[in-house]
């Protein structure tokens, strides 16, 4: 994923001086620092020790993953459903392209042997 910068935006004031970005990034709230030896809450699964590799990771590997992730794939019946419609299709096409074959090697035959 790409890294994005937060939006800038003005005081309330309308003024854009330099030192804008920094008044901004001052006034966000802080995290309440604990006491010593309190209970760390738990912060969620772990991080991959190989996290970082996915810096590496070409643009068009994650599209690819974020398009498979759209993707309804078909239940089992509706496989073996389409499987079998092709089988048939793929039979009658062969058989009719099969006779049509011989017809022409018959007239072949015919006419010039």
């Amino acid at each position: 994923m790409r890294r994005t910068r937060r939006r800038e935006t003005a005081p309330p004031g309308g003024s854009t001086l330099a030192g804008t970005t920094r008044l901004l990034r001052e006034n966000l709230p802080r995290p309440v620092p604990s006491a010593p030896g309190a209970a760390v809450p738990f912060a969620g699964p772990r991080r991959s020790r190989f996290a970082f590799l996915r810096r590496f990771e070409p643009r068009l590997v994650a599209d690819i993953v974020s398009e498979l992730r759209k993707v309804t794939w078909p239940t089992f019946g509706e496989t073996r459903y389409l499987t079998v419609v092709v089988a048939i299709v793929a039979l009658v096409v062969g058989l009719v392209l099969g006779g049509v074959d011989i017809v022409f090697g018959w007239i072949i035959e015919k006419l010039f042997f």
